[in-house]
């Protein structure tokens, strides 16, 4: 029992050093090739395989890459660095990475862990929101064959980020939209948090395909046709354009947001 245990412990250092040194080697590469430091670290989130985190203040900026990128060949890293420096800017590169990571998680084994769905909540329901959905504005969209996403809100606990927040997302593979935990309090307004979770379950109706040019397109024509024909999208926009800074502070700092009592209310167009 004893050796046995010791072999654990010594695979997971071996493993542990491993990570340490890849780390330590994108943190040194992209430091060099962007003229300000970097920090890489690696997980295993396949909804968001990167994560780039920019300092407000001028120091270290974070990456949180998937762990595929240990192994990445020189031309990924490379359109990695054209793209943390310009953006979408840089189509070339963008296109390039969409292409190798959608590949890259096609490629994965389907993840072993059991998901955990809350979908309760402290504040809002997202069962009886999707329920809602499901019986009205999505009728025509799922059947018994091909049923709707399942619903959960993320993991709670404080946030990083100082400058975006991802309100939703939609996971493919293992069919579940996760809604971010921030939007669970009094100060969010239902309609609001439904009008994210709509936006979600319509990826699950028009999934991202590519492009003539290999792109990978999220929000294609049909899905944002059918958004911007609901009520409550232009209110949506505004609302959460005036919101967010507050949002990304309330995540931060666990703090209440708090609105005036008129702004619960789905305002009329």
């Amino acid at each position: 029992m004893t050796r046995g245990v010791g072999g654990t412990t010594s695979s997971l250092r071996r493993r542990a050093l491993v990570h340490d040194e890849a780390s330590a080697e994108w943190s040194a590469w992209l430091t060099t090739v962007l003229g300000a430091p970097w920090s890489v670290s690696f997980g295993r989130a396949r909804s968001t395989p990167v994560q780039a985190r920019h300092s407000a203040s001028g120091g270290c900026a974070d990456l949180r890459l998937h762990e595929m990128f240990r192994a990445a060949p020189g031309e990924v890293r490379d359109a990695l660095g054209r793209w943390l420096r310009a953006g979408r800017r840089a189509k070339r590169a963008s296109a390039l990475l969409d292409r190798w990571i959608h590949d890259q998680l096609a490629s994965l084994p389907p993840p072993a862990r059991r998901i955990e769905l809350a979908p309760g909540g402290l504040v809002h329901n997202l069962a009886e929101l999707s329920a809602e959905l499901c019986s009205g504005e999505f009728v025509s969209d799922f059947t018994a064959d091909a049923p709707a996403p399942a619903v959960t809100w993320g993991r709670r606990g404080p946030s990083r980020s100082r400058r975006s927040l991802r309100l939703g997302s939609f996971e493919p593979g293992r069919h579940v939209v996760r809604i971010h935990p921030v939007l669970d309090q009094a100060g969010v307004p239902r309609w609001f948090v439904r009008f994210v979770l709509k936006h979600e379950l319509l990826h699950a109706v028009f999934p991202p395909f590519r492009d003539e040019a290999g792109r990978w397109i999220h929000h294609g024509v049909d899905f944002q046709r059918r958004e911007r024909a609901w009520p409550d999208y232009a209110p949506a926009v505004r609302w959460e354009h005036q919101n967010l800074p507050r949002l990304i502070r309330s995540a931060r700092e666990g703090s209440a947001l708090r609105v005036r009592a008129d702004e619960l209310t789905l305002p009329s167009e």
